[in-house]
């Protein structure tokens, strides 16, 4: 039988909402989540438009996946499921006929699962959540015995602005196949899997001439200021899951904020500053030697409580520093 492992992460209007959902029944499967999960693999994700859907979308979510999958490599396998309703469109039976199909085709051969049972389910994740308008953006996977990644995104619509000159479903898309390429790898931390991606927005861009150098981070530095009054850090927020109702609270700012920060930190503190050796020399790592192991050898430091506090110091500093920091930082 299939177990659903789903990180779901919400972008609302007003912020960003994390789930965690396990449908597990042991300790082995609980085990099952920090170990890798994708393999590297030559063909690319395997893409579905809701019918009706603005084709534009998907063009726009496959350019960001396509992105990160050229500067992280291909991994898998994925699908991506991608569906919504523009003003207060009707998504029409027929178009939910067709996609509830198509996916429930993909599905159950990975599940024990009745076509009834996929159905609800569809209609609950995908098909309710497009109607009420709401926007969601996620990765989630069935622990087969190769476990196969779906991303999912539900009215990207939503995200887009006309004044933007990238716009953000093309992030969307880079943030959430970067998670894939992070699953390649046994368990890293919350920070560092949010931070990593949240990097990734704004490094490949900058790689590709599309925004300044530490553009995203430049904006994101003030709201990860603003809570550092209540004495949270990164050292807090390793694992979501175990994170008490107050850490919580600041899964955005710990996680996404301060954690793009700190990866670049990280990048710092490595000989030549080369940030592809996150890919080349970090990661590999993780699978020999553990991602606290990992991440002291790759910063040169003691232990990873040094590595903290190292960034501690250098979040105090003035944010003059910290930007010259992200002008050293080099391919």
């Amino acid at each position: 039988m299939g177990i659903v492992l789903i990180l779901e992460l919400l972008y609302k209007a007003f912020g960003l909402v994390f789930i965690a959902l396990l449908y597990m029944s042991s300790s082995e499967h609980m085990e099952s989540m920090s170990r890798r999960a994708f393999i590297p693999m030559e063909e690319a994700p395997t893409y579905h438009l809701l019918e009706g859907y603005d084709p534009k979308w998907r063009k726009q979510i496959e350019r960001g996946v396509e992105m990160a999958r050229d500067y992280w490599g291909s991994y898998g396998p994925a699908h991506v499921w991608i569906l919504g309703s523009e003003d207060d469109q009707e998504i029409t039976p027929e178009a939910v006929d067709a996609f509830v199909d198509e996916y429930c085709r993909w599905r159950i051969p990975l599940e024990d699962h009745s076509p009834e049972e996929c159905r609800k389910q569809v209609m609950a994740r995908f098909i309710d959540v497009a109607r009420r308008g709401e926007s969601e953006a996620y990765l989630s996977w069935v622990q087969a015995d190769q476990p196969v990644a779906e991303l999912v995104f539900i009215n990207t619509h939503g995200w887009y602005h006309e004044d933007e000159p990238l716009p953000d479903p093309i992030l969307r898309g880079m943030h959430e196949y970067t998670h894939v390429y992070q699953k390649g790898f046994d368990l890293t931390p919350t920070w560092m899997m949010e931070g990593g991606a949240v990097f990734t927005e704004g490094w490949l861009p900058y790689l590709e001439g599309l925004r300044p150098r530490g553009y995203n981070l430049e904006m994101i530095m003030e709201r990860a200021q603003r809570m550092r009054h209540t004495g949270f850090t990164i050292a807090d927020m390793e694992n979501i899951g175990l994170a008490s109702e107050e850490v919580a609270e600041y899964y955005l700012e710990l996680a996404y904020d301060t954690g793009g920060w700190a990866v670049a930190f990280m990048v710092y503190n490595h000989p030549g500053r080369s940030v592809a050796t996150l890919r080349d020399e970090f990661y590999p790592m993780v699978n020999e030697l553990g991602w606290e192991e990992a991440l002291s050898r790759y910063v040169g430091m003691e232990n990873k409580e040094a590595f903290y506090e190292a960034f501690e110091s250098f979040m105090d500093q003035p944010r003059e520093s910290q930007s010259a920091m992200l002008e050293t930082l080099q391919p």
